[in-house]
C-alpha cells in the first residue's frame, strides 16, 4: 500500500458512520468501517458478533468491523461468548456480525450454518488438570468418576476431542491409565465417553440426537489417538509395558484398532513386552493371543426354549452373530458363551462341546460303547434348560478360557465360579433374606399383632372401641391360631404338591458324606430360595454352577442357601437328578 492510498485509509476511519459511507467510533475507541471498494482485494475486515444478552437496547444496531486484528481481540475479550471471523469482502463481515451468521456472496442468499455452540462447562485449569491426571495414575475410579459427571471437560475438549492431560506429548486419560498399567481405569473411562447420558449431560439434548454416533465417535477416538512422541496409541503402551489386563479391556472394545503402527512402523504386536525388564514367555503369548482376532463359542436358545438350544459358530467382535434371520421363526438369542479364544482354539472347543468323546462301557456293561456312557450326553438329557451350559462351564475351565452364561433374575452373564459371579449372587440372596425377615416380623409377631390376630374372624373393631384386655387364654389362643395361619399359607404359595416335601421338619435329616462337616451342624432358620420358600429348577441349575468350596466368612447368605439346597435334595435326590430313572429308560 503507498502512503497516499494508507493516509486515505487513515482519513476515512475518522469519517462518521452515515448511509453512504461511514465509520462508527465507539466510547471505547474502537471502529467499524465502510471502505471504499477500489481497495486491495487482500484487504480483510474482522467481524465481531455479539450475542444479544450482552447488548442493551442502546446499541442493538451496533455492528463491529475491524481492519486490525488487535481492536478486534480486544472488543472479543469483553465477551465471554462473542465469536470472530474475518472477511475479505465488507458486506459479508458486517452481515456476520449482526447475525453471527456467514454468506458466501453478497449477490447470493445468505447460507445459514450451525452456530458454535459454547460448552455449559468450565474448562479445568492447568492446576486442575494435574490434580486429575495424579488421580489416574493412581486408580482412585470412584474420584475420577465424581470429577467427570461434575464436568464432562475434563474428558472431552471443546473440539470435540480427547482432553489432554500431558501438553507436550498429547497424552489423554487413557494414554495415562494404559501406561501406569490401570485395567480398571481404563474400562470406565472407555464406559464413561460410551455413555449416552454422559454425552448428553455434555453436549445436551439437541446435539446428541443427531445421525452421528458421538458415544462411538469418542471411543474411536480415546482408543486409536496417537501420542505425538512416538504416535503410539494406548495399546502400544499396554503392550509394550506388558500390561495383560490392560490389553484386555482395550480389545475387547471393537473400535481397536490392533494394526496401527508407531513412528519405527512398529504394530503393537511387534513391541510385546519391550519396556518389561523380566523375560515373560508366558505372558507375550497370552499377550499375542489376545492381539489376534478374539473368538468367542456361544450358546443359542430360543425364547420359552420352542426350539432345542444349539451351540453357535465361533464369533468375533469384528464378525458378530447374524442372528434372527428369518421373521418367522422364533426369536434366538445368545444366553451362554466360552471366550475369548484364537479361531483355531474355538473351533477345537465348539467341535468337542458339540461331539463329546463317548466313554468305552466297563465289562459287563456291552461291549459296544452305548449313548449314555458319554457324562456330557447325560447331562444334556437330564437337563433340557442349563445342561448344555454345564457340559461348556466344565470345558471351559478345562480350556481356561472365561465362562459367561445369563441368569434372568440377576439380569446379566455372570460365572459363578469367579468372585464377580458370587459377590452378584450373595446381594441377591441378601436382599430376598432382608425381605423375607421384614415380612415375618411385620406380620407375625405377637406383641404388635396379637389383638388384631385374636379377632382375625371377628367383625371389625370400631375407632372409639376400647381393646379388650389379653389374658392367658388369649395368648393361648393367638398361639394356635399363628400355626394354623402358617401351616395355611405354606399350602396356598406352594402350587405343585411335590413341593411341600421339601419344608424341613423339627428335626433335620443326617447329611451324606459327600457335603461339608461343618454343615451338619448348621441350624435352619426360614426357608429361603432364589423364587420362593421351595427349591426350583433354577435353584438347582445355579447350585450345579456353584464351585464346590463357598467361604461362610465371605458368602454367608450363599452358603446359607446352598446348606437348605442340600437338604432339599437330600430329601428327594430324584426330583432334579434323575439320571438313574433315564439310564433304565435307554436300557429298556
Amino acid at each position: 500500500m503507498t502512503p497516499t492510498s494508507r493516509e486515505s485509509v487513515i482519513n476515512l476511519l475518522n469519517v462518521k458512520e452515515n448511509p453512504e459511507n461511514k465509520a462508527n467510533t465507539t466510547n471505547e475507541g474502537e471502529n467499524v468501517y465502510d471502505l471504499q471498494p477500489n481497495l486491495p482485494v487482500e484487504t480483510l475486515y474482522h467481524a465481531v458478533y455479539i450475542p444479544l444478552e450482552y447488548k442493551d437496547q442502546s446499541d442493538e444496531e451496533e455492528t463491529y468491523v475491524f481492519r486490525e486484528m488487535q481492536d478486534a481481540l480486544k472488543r472479543i475479550n469483553m465477551y465471554k461468548k462473542g465469536r470472530l471471523k474475518s472477511f475479505k469482502n465488507y458486506s459479508d463481515a458486517v452481515a456476520y456480525a449482526r447475525t453471527g451468521y456467514k454468506q458466501s456472496s453478497s449477490n447470493h442468499p445468505v447460507t445459514v450454518i450451525a452456530q458454535e455452540q459454547s460448552s455449559n462447562f468450565r474448562a479445568p485449569s492447568t492446576q486442575d488438570l494435574i490434580a486429575f491426571k495424579w488421580l489416574i495414575e493412581s486408580g482412585d475410579v470412584k474420584a475420577v468418576k465424581n470429577i467427570v459427571w461434575e464436568n464432562p471437560r475434563y474428558l472431552i475438549s471443546s473440539g470435540d476431542t480427547p482432553a489432554l492431560l500431558q501438553m507436550g506429548s498429547r497424552y489423554n486419560a487413557l494414554h495415562i491409565a494404559a501406561k501406569k498399567g490401570k485395567p480398571k481405569m481404563c474400562e470406565f473411562l472407555l464406559n464413561t465417553v460410551g455413555d449416552p447420558k454422559f454425552m448428553q449431560r455434555h453436549y445436551g439434548e439437541d446435539k446428541c440426537k443427531t445421525y452421528l454416533n458421538l458415544e462411538q465417535i469418542m471411543q474411536d477416538l480415546y482408543l486409536n489417538t496417537p501420542d505425538k512422541g512416538l504416535n503410539e496409541t494406548p495399546l502400544h503402551f499396554a503392550v509394550k509395558f506388558g500390561f495383560k489386563d490392560v490389553v484386555r479391556v482395550l480389545v475387547s472394545y471393537s473400535q481397536c484398532i490392533k494394526t496401527l503402527k508407531n513412528k519405527y512402523e512398529q504394530m503393537p504386536i511387534d513391541i510385546i513386552c519391550n519396556r518389561k525388564c523380566e523375560e515373560d514367555e508366558a505372558l507375550k503369548r497370552e499377550i499375542r493371543m489376545l492381539l489376534e482376532d478374539q473368538f468367542y463359542v456361544p450358546v443359542l436358545r430360543t425364547e420359552g426354549n420352542a426350539c432345542p438350544p444349539i451351540i453357535g459358530e465361533p464369533f468375533s467382535p469384528n464378525n458378530p452373530l447374524n442372528l434372527n434371520k428369518d421373521p418367522i421363526s422364533p426369536h434366538v438369542e445368545v444366553r451362554a458363551f466360552a471366550g475369548p479364544m484364537t479361531k483355531t482354539q474355538a473351533v477345537e472347543f465348539r467341535k468337542k462341546w458339540k461331539t463329546p468323546p463317548r466313554v468305552t462301557p466297563k465289562k459287563g456293561q456291552g461291549d459296544a460303547p452305548g449313548i449314555m456312557n458319554s457324562p456330557s450326553i447325560v447331562l444334556r438329557l437330564q437337563d433340557t434348560e442349563k445342561g448344555l451350559e454345564r457340559v461348556g462351564r466344565d470345558l471351559a475351565e478345562e480350556y481356561q478360557v472365561l465362562w459367561k452364561e445369563y441368569w434372568p433374575f440377576l439380569k446379566d452373564f455372570v460365572d459363578f465360579r469367579s468372585d464377580d459371579g458370587l459377590t452378584k449372587l450373595e446381594r441377591y440372596l441378601e436382599q430376598r433374606f432382608k425381605n423375607k425377615e421384614q415380612l415375618f416380623y411385620s406380620t407375625i409377631n405377637p406383641i404388635n399383632n396379637v389383638y388384631a390376630l385374636a379377632n382375625c374372624e371377628s367383625e371389625p373393631v370400631s375407632c372409639q372401641q376400647t381393646p379388650k384386655k389379653i389374658d392367658a387364654n388369649d395368648i393361648q389362643y393367638v398361639c394356635d391360631k399363628l400355626k394354623m395361619c402358617s401351616l395355611t399359607t405354606e399350602i396356598d404359595n406352594n402350587e405343585d404338591t411335590d413341593s411341600l416335601e421339601f419344608f424341613t421338619p423339627p428335626s433335620s435329616p443326617e447329611l451324606v458324606q459327600d457335603f461339608d462337616n461343618d454343615m451338619q451342624d448348621a441350624e435352619e432358620g426360614s426357608l429361603i430360595f432364589i423364587e420362593g420358600s421351595s427349591p426350583t429348577k433354577l435353584d438347582y441349575a445355579v447350585y450345579t454352577a456353584l464351585s464346590f468350596t463357598i467361604c461362610p466368612d465371605t458368602y454367608p447368605y450363599i452358603y446359607r442357601w446352598r446348606h437348605d439346597m442340600q437338604l432339599a435334595i437330600k430329601r428327594d435326590p430324584y426330583r432334579f437328578n434323575k439320571t438313574s430313572l433315564r439310564k433304565k429308560l435307554f436300557t429298556n
